[in-house]
């Protein structure tokens, strides 16, 4: 199975993994904007696969600037590589010491467990439960596996908005932070400037092939970031529109 295949889904209600036959192909160098964060991650997975020990990673910020498609572009760029990715859905945290069992019997591989969207709120146990899965508890966490993970939070939980019933209200900021630095590496992702955001619609209006004005073309995207904001996947969307307007 890993062999032939490069990404799956683990479903941990029956504990198995499902062959991605569809991989999505990027080329990491169309993402724009982000050359630092990209530097980054690359460096780190490059290390990973050559068998170096290697930190979590949390990709931060703000929507639609890259963070799930570049962990994505990982594949492509590293297609000959004894890299695989396995996504979990965050409401099988808890079952990956289970996923960690079947990692282990394949030292030849190196596995990312991909997290996407991770947040949590203050009720959740999954919160409690990553720390336990990151740290493995008694048990080893298998040396072939890192975890990368998104979230639009910087902290992954709301700020606490009301400690007034705490004894000890710093104890909650420590219990916060306890699972954030079990993420060694974290990369912020911020919203683009006018000048990246127009950057970027230069290019996939190229890539398209528009036949439109330098400044029409920057008109409209400016009456588009209006509306939809100036991220990477509001440029993306924008020429998008052109193609069907």
């Amino acid at each position: 199975m890993f062999e032939q295949n490069q990404a799956f889904v683990w479903n941990g209600k029956e504990k198995k993994l499902k062959i991605v036959n569809r991989l999505p192909v990027y080329d990491i160098n169309e993402l724009l904007g982000i050359e630092r964060q990209k530097e980054l991650l690359l460096s780190n997975t490059k290390a990973f696969i050559e068998g170096k020990e290697v930190n979590n990673v949390l990709l931060w910020g703000e929507r639609g600037t890259g963070k799930t498609t570049l962990i994505r572009a990982l594949l492509t760029y590293f297609k000959d590589s004894p890299l695989r990715m396995i996504q979990v859905l965050k409401s099988d945290i808890l079952t990956i010491p289970y996923l960690y069992d079947l990692i282990y019997e394949y030292e030849n591989f190196r596995f990312i467990i991909f997290i996407d969207d991770l947040s949590f709120n203050e009720d959740e146990q999954e919160f409690r439960d990553l720390k336990i899965v990151m740290d493995g508890g008694i048990e080893e966490i298998p040396e072939n596996s890192v975890i990368y993970a998104t979230s639009n939070r910087r902290h992954l939980m709301p700020s606490i908005s009301n400690t007034d019933d705490e004894l000890f209200p710093e104890d909650s900021i420590q219990e916060r932070a306890s699972l954030i630095e079990r993420f060694g590496l974290r990369i912020g992702f911020y919203r683009f400037s006018e000048e990246q955001y127009l950057n970027v619609v230069k290019h996939y209006a190229k890539k398209a092939e528009l036949i439109l004005s330098d400044e029409e073309l920057i008109t409209r995207a400016h009456e588009w970031a209006l509306v939809h904001g100036t991220s990477g996947r509001s440029a993306y969307q924008f020429v998008l529109s052109l193609q069907i307007f």
